[in-house]
């Protein structure tokens, strides 16, 4: 799903505006968490300081001695278990004093402080959990002059404290989840609205593939202009091209028929009186050349290719094929070995098949020996070509083609053998009409020795 995602454009601009959103929020919960953390022990320890200032207040020294009243004014003190507690320390650590607040409380801890300064820790009790313990140093002078050091401690409970920064965490991580919520929703829109020109874009290079669009028209943001006026460019040179592509075929095709014409009509008077063999041989190629011409007229300016409905029986013409090129061939003596059922139909034009077949058959007569086998399958499925697919194998005796040349063979003006003559267009040609119908062409070796030339179309 991730990688799904990831090759859409607007998705990766969302999953990286979530992680930075997330990051961003995660950052600013984090040093709010903190600060608000700080400040609320920071106003505690202001408390704690007052605190402290009051028992120091209502210190009484009484036959050099310091005492305590009975009752203080902040009633915390007074007040059995209220979570706020005092003690007073002497210099050795003894305690003694605490507050009423402080009788059954059980806790066994040592803080001092210089005289003028103070600390806070934390402490933690069975009975009372986690309690901070602000401690003020002081040194008590009585009426004799006689100095004397002592430890104020200050004892608060902190369950006030952790509830207040849960509740300032639950309501922060509210409003800024809310807050996260309403900015993705305010990406998605932006998003949406910026990518709205390709989305644009990509519906007009839609309609102009499927033919109902000339060229890219329409407003374009500044940044996309040079891309849809190269793209109109672009296009504009393809069909001029193509245009003069067909033009040229066209002469071509109009230039040939002639000499063709002339050539069957000396073939006919030459032969008129002895119609042997021969005479049908160079007809039939006649004929056939004329049906090359005007088959790779249309292809050229055909967009796509055309199924057929009712199959063409592949071993009539393949029959056909054999019999042209054994008499081409005949210096070789080539042996013929053809097992092809007659339910192997193709369904396609008949011309297509004749071309695929005619190259990789002429390709084996030229390559081999003395041996070339052809046969042919229905599959009921293929994983590769999702359904039943028509099989052809051609095999032959000769050197074979090396397995790292394969590739290199199918691709136009390549040639495995440069010792014969030949363009090396032929396979490239039988590739893009096999691709046309979404085949596959594969080549391995032979157990004759040679190549062996697989060719799948889907049924």
């Amino acid at each position: 799903m991730l990688a799904r995602i990831s090759q859409s454009l607007s998705g990766r601009l969302l999953i990286t505006a979530l992680v930075f959103l997330a990051l961003f929020l995660g950052l600013t919960i984090y040093v709010l968490d903190k600060a608000f953390q700080n400040s609320v022990e920071t106003a505690l320890l202001e408390r704690l300081k007052t605190h402290s200032y009051t028992l120091l207040a209502a210190a009484d020294d009484q036959d050099g001695q310091l005492k305590m009243p009975e009752l203080l004014e902040d009633p915390g003190f007074n007040q059995l278990a209220s979570g706020l507690y005092g003690f007073i320390y002497d210099h050795q650590g003894n305690e003694i004093w605490r507050s009423p607040s402080a009788i059954s409380l059980n806790v066994d801890f040592i803080s001092t402080a210089s005289s003028g300064e103070y600390q806070l820790n934390k402490i933690s009790t069975p009975e009372n959990g986690e309690l901070y313990v602000f401690t003020y140093g002081i040194i008590w002078e009585n009426e004799s002059g006689k100095e004397a050091r002592y430890n104020f401690s200050v004892l608060h409970n902190n369950a006030p404290v952790i509830a207040e920064i849960k509740s300032f965490r639950s309501t922060l991580w509210r409003l800024l989840g809310a807050m996260g919520i309403l900015l993705l929703l305010i990406l998605g829109a932006i998003m949406h609205w910026g990518l709205s020109p390709l989305r644009k874009l990509a519906t007009d290079l839609h309609e102009i593939e499927e033919g109902r669009q000339e060229h890219l028209t329409g407003s374009y943001p500044l940044e996309l202009r040079g891309v849809t006026r190269n793209l109109n460019l672009l296009i504009k040179n393809e069909r001029r091209q193509r245009h003069r592509y067909r033009n040229t075929l066209a002469d071509l095709a109009h230039s040939l028929k002639t000499p063709l014409a002339i050539l069957r009509g000396a073939s006919n008077s030459a032969l008129a009186s002895d119609k042997n063999e021969d005479q049908s041989i160079l007809d039939e190629q006649i004929d056939r050349m004329d049906e090359i011409i005007t088959y790779q007229l249309q292809r050229a300016s055909a967009p796509q290719v055309s199924f057929s409905a009712k199959g063409i029986s592949l071993q009539g013409i393949a029959k056909k094929i054999m019999r042209t090129l054994s008499k081409v061939y005949a210096d070789k003596q080539v042996r013929i070995k053809m097992d092809i059922p007659e339910n192997c139909l193709f369904f396609g034009d008949e011309r297509d098949l004749m071309e695929v077949l005619g190259n990789l058959l002429d390709n084996a007569f030229k390559a081999c020996k003395q041996q070339v086998w052809i046969s042919a399958e229905n599959s009921a499925s293929n994983t590769s070509l999702n359904g039943p697919v028509l099989t052809i194998h051609i095999e032959d005796d000769g050197p074979g083609i090396p397995s790292d040349n394969h590739e290199a063979v199918l691709e136009r003006g390549i040639r495995a053998d440069t010792k014969t003559t030949g363009q090396g267009i032929g396979l490239a040609v039988s590739m893009d009409i096999i691709n046309s119908y979404k085949g596959q062409l594969k080549i391995e070796r032979s157990a004759l020795g040679g190549a062996h030339f697989i060719v799948r179309f889907p049924q």
